[in-house]
This record gives C-alpha cells, structure tokens and sequence, in this order.
C-alpha cells in the first residue's frame, strides 16, 4: 500500500508539474522579426515596420493589454495588423475593447475578424463598435500614404469559416500594385491568389498550442498539412507567414510553442 501512494503521489506531482509547465509557457511571450522583400515597394516604405498581433483570446481574467502594449513600445511599429480572434467569450467584451481602444490610440492599426469573433453572442453592433476604433477589413482594403507613396492592404474575412472573398477585397486596389493580404487563417492559400500579392499574414493554429518537441504540431484545425502549422513559407510568389498567435483556447496550455508578436520590416533591398 506504501508503493501504491508513492507512485500515486509520483504520477499527481508530475501531472501537476506538467501543467503548471504548459501554464507558464503560455505567458512566455516572444518578440519574432522578419525582414520581407518586395522588389516593388514603394520607396517611402523602405523600412516600414508592420506589427501582427493575432489570436489574443483575451478574457476579463487574462488581460494582457498592458504587456503588449509595453512590447509595442519597444518595437515602435509604423502599423499594428489585427489578425482576429480577440475574444474568449462574451464575458471579454469590455476587456477586447479596450485593448482595441489603447493599441489604436497609440498606433495607426487596420484589423479583420477571425472564426471566434462569429460566436453567437457577438452581435453586428460589437462589430461595427470595433469598426469605429479601427479600420476592420471585411473583404475589403485599405490605402496606407507615405510622403506621396501609397502601400495596399487587403483584408479577407474568415477563411476557417469560408466567408473571405479575395476578390471583393481587392476590388478597389489599383491593377498593379503590390498588396499586403490580412487573412486569419492560412486556409486562403487554398484559394486563387491574385500576383499583387506579396506578403499574407495569418494566424489562427496557435502554431498546434500543443506540439512535440521541435515544434511539431498534433493539430492545427485547417485544412492544410502540419508544415503550415506555424512560421514562413514562400508560395505563389507571396510570403506566407503563420503566426503563433498570443492566446490559447480551452485549456491555457502551451508545450513546445510559444506565444509571438511578430515584426515584419519592409525593404525593396533583397540583399538586406
């Protein structure tokens, strides 16, 4: 009996410790930078700085607006891109708005929704409250000016969903351009892309939250391959990166995958 309560207590510590891991990961929060070439940037965006922020999940709980907002201070980004999925449950309402409110009262932010954004309690009225914070790219685009450039941004709603239209995104962007896409999952790559596409942003699998180690994701929930679980990818002439993203769902757990805000600096050098 004396063997059986060592190897209970054994199996609760180690379950506990284990936890009390994928807890902690998940607040280990990461600062990643990439460097995009674009041979047909314009040339006031040289440098230009983009930050994405995706998947925050943010509940009354867990409100990390003032972390970030102290990361986004140390990147000083020239753009914040939203990559959706900002809430947990309703019950984070007031908490999502108000870190919406605090990143776009102190940067020049564009966002879209991602596929917890759909919950049947968040009703067009939310949407259009996030609207009025912050430009929300609903299968549409928006123009950022620069001295006397101008850099495209497209933002499809949620493929995981099925309810992006890259073609009404694009409707009003000029015919050759190049065009930053916002899509929350990497399933978009799925569709035809249009060639003024150069850099598509996405988020929306965690990275699989839960992975082996090296990173290897269990599951990612799209309808790619376990490649696309995370990181960059070159396809159809466009970078593609998917972002970790900040949160987790479910269980606030975490093994093998960090949490990220990516930096993405634009240059028309290729060999910066």
């Amino acid at each position: 009996m004396r063997w059986e309560s060592l190897i209970g207590f054994g199996l609760g510590l180690a379950g506990a410790l284990t936890i009390a891991r994928g807890v902690a990961n998940s607040k280990q929060l990461v600062v990643v930078r990439e460097t995009v070439y674009i041979p047909d940037l314009p040339p006031a965006f040289e440098g230009f700085r983009l930050l994405h922020l995706t998947d925050v999940h943010l509940s009354r709980h867990h409100d990390r607006t003032d972390e970030l907002l102290e990361h986004l201070a140390q990147v000083t980004p020239d753009l914040v891109c939203l990559g959706g999925d900002y809430v947990f449950t309703a019950l984070s309402l007031s908490v999502v708005e108000r870190f919406l409110t605090a990143v776009s009262a102190r940067y020049p932010t564009i966002g879209i929704l991602g596929n917890a954004d759909y919950r049947p309690d968040i009703g067009p009225d939310i949407k259009r409250r996030w609207a009025n914070i912050f430009p929300l790219l609903i299968n549409a685009s928006h123009c950022v000016q620069r001295q006397a450039d101008s850099l495209w941004f497209a933002g499809v709603n949620d493929p995981h969903k099925g309810f992006d239209d890259l073609p009404a995104a694009l409707a009003a962007v000029p015919p050759v351009v190049p065009v930053i896409l916002l899509a929350h999952s990497p399933d978009v790559i799925l569709r035809p892309l249009d060639p003024r596409i150069r850099l598509i942003l996405t988020g929306h699998t965690h990275g699989g939250q839960i992975c082996l180690p090296g990173g290897k994701a269990l599951y990612h929930n799209t309808h790619l391959t376990a490649k696309y679980a995370a990181g960059r990818h070159e396809i159809h002439g466009a970078t593609l990166y998917v972002s970790r993203g900040i949160g987790s769902t479910r269980l606030p757990l975490r093994y093998h995958c960090v949490p990220e805000i990516t930096v993405f600096t634009l240059t028309r050098n290729q060999a910066r």
